[in-house]
């Protein structure tokens, strides 16, 4: 299954219009304006681009792609940190988040946010980022929470199964550090089989999806890219047994080492594994289909396009391979937020909103790469303080 305009069509795009941030990192007080399409920051290293996509970022989960706690967000010298952002969802919407050391607050429409799963299936943004999640060169374990994470946007349902499945796997854990064989365990084995079957074919279904997908963004990645799963037998019978035969092992271990919250996912390129088999900009650019192919889901099963976020997005890439980027993005329907470093050339051809950020604040720059407008803008401190 493709991508169709059809999915596309069906769905609402989210955007942000304008965002204000004050004392976070670097920043004192910057307003950045932003465009539907492509949008792109220039500049020195250390000037700050990253933390105006991790404000997009905060904005939207209540936390840091970077894994930065409260106090590291915090301009040096500061106490707290604001950001507000303008954004469009069916009409215009207002987040702000407010941050002091050991505390973190998102507000929508001017009321706090208990649940930030609540935002974040709201205002989805997808972010690749050298300092976020390594899904493609990380851990099995980074890629088996980012497919579990994902299924759950596109099968509801499989949440629940998941929690219970969780829950059934610590509860027969509790009963083998006790000793306890019977009955008892075998409801909760009985139940990690009944929802991890569920779990298994869910997965199942979205990998099949997901290389589709990817099939679709071979112009972008040259070679085919794959996700598969190494897993065992998950016929209920052999599960049970397998279950059952273990228990001595696993009490005296003290965990479950079978099943699908140990199981192994693979990002594949050119037969292999594409850690081993892939060059960074061949890595760079597989994480980036990788957002398509989930931007596609998105709109597909929650009639949402999200914002997408591209930290560092020429990393690697010679200048073939960034035309070919670009070509590629100007083709998705989702606002697309970048950074690269001072210096990159974009011709007049690319239809790409192009900032360069010094210590002045944005400048809006033409193809031509001329300064055309300081965009640096006083912001009002009253409101700020007040948010706060």
């Amino acid at each position: 299954m493709t991508a169709s305009g059809t999915d596309f069509q069906l769905a609402t795009p989210l955007t942000i219009e304008q965002v204000k941030v004050r004392n976070l990192r670097c920043h004192d007080a910057l307003v950045w304006h932003i465009l539907p399409g492509l949008n792109l920051i220039t500049g020195a290293n250390g000037s700050g681009k990253t933390s105006l996509l991790e404000s997009v970022y905060l904005m939207a989960h209540g936390r840091s792609f970077r894994q930065s706690r409260s106090p590291f967000l915090v301009k040096h010298g500061q106490t707290s940190f604001m950001i507000q952002g303008q954004w469009r969802r069916f009409g215009p919407m207002h987040l702000t988040v407010a941050g002091r050391k050991g505390k973190t607050s998102v507000c929508l429409q001017g009321r706090d946010i208990q649940r930030r799963k609540d935002v974040s299936e709201s205002f989805p943004v997808l972010v690749e980022a050298p300092q976020g999640r390594k899904i493609v060169d990380g851990a099995p374990g980074e890629r088996r929470r980012w497919l579990d994470a994902l299924m759950m946007i596109c099968f509801r349902h499989t949440r629940m199964h998941y929690d219970c499945y969780l829950r059934a796997v610590m509860q027969r854990g509790r009963l083998l550090r006790r000793q306890v064989f019977s009955s008892e365990l075998d409801a909760w084995e009985q139940q990690i089989v009944q929802h991890g079957l569920q779990i298994v074919s869910a997965r199942c279904r979205l990998i099949t999806e997901i290389n589709t997908l990817l099939l679709a963004e071979q112009v972008l990645t040259e070679d085919a890219v794959s996700v598969s799963m190494s897993m065992p037998d998950y016929s209920q019978a052999a599960w049970l047994e397998r279950l059952k035969s273990k228990r001595n092992d696993d009490a005296r271990v003290g965990s479950l080492r079978f099943g699908p919250h140990v199981d192994g996912i693979n990002i594949n390129f050119q037969g292999r594994e594409i850690r081993s088999a892939g060059s960074r900009g061949q890595q760079k650019l597989a994480a980036i289909a990788l957002k398509m192919a989930e931007c596609a889901l998105w709109s597909r099963y929650r009639r949402l396009i999200p914002v997408i976020l591209l930290d560092d997005c020429l990393e690697a890439l010679d200048r073939d391979r960034q035309m070919r980027l670009f070509h590629r993005l100007q083709q998705s329907p989702a606002q697309i937020l970048m950074t690269a470093p001072d210096g990159v050339e974009i011709t007049p051809q690319l239809d790409i909103h192009t900032q360069i950020l010094t210590q002045h604040g944005l400048c809006d720059v033409k193809p031509d790469q001329q300064v055309v407008a300081m965009n640096k803008e006083s912001i009002n401190e009253t409101t700020m303080e007040e948010a706060a």
